[in-house]
């Protein structure tokens, strides 16, 4: 589980590098949070230690919670650009519009 956190940010990086190149920095930064909101949604599983499902819980809420409050103020700050728009709406997955702050 701990090797998986380690690769994951690598794996994540690299593989959002080349479609989002030419993207400003607030939008890379969205495109990144929506994917480890999406990854770690996987991840959580109720028979996992209880150290591990609180860490899990932790970076859902910094992830998904970032990724779902950036969605509105980008769509808004990039209404005019199409193709930033659509990047922005191609990456806002079902873990982030689903997200809600954990208790």
């Amino acid at each position: 589980m701990r090797i998986r956190y380690l690769f994951f940010p690598l794996a994540l990086t690299s593989s959002l590098a080349f479609p989002v190149e030419n993207s400003p920095q607030d939008v890379k930064k969205f495109i990144y949070n929506a994917g480890a909101c999406e990854h770690l949604g996987g991840e959580y599983d109720g028979e996992l230690p209880n150290e591990e499902k609180e860490q899990i819980r932790k970076d859902i809420d910094k992830y998904c919670g970032g990724a779902r409050s950036q969605f509105d103020i980008l769509k808004e700050k990039y209404k005019n650009n199409p193709t930033l728009l659509k990047r922005l709406k191609n990456n806002y997955n079902d873990s982030v519009a689903s997200y809600k702050k954990s208790p």
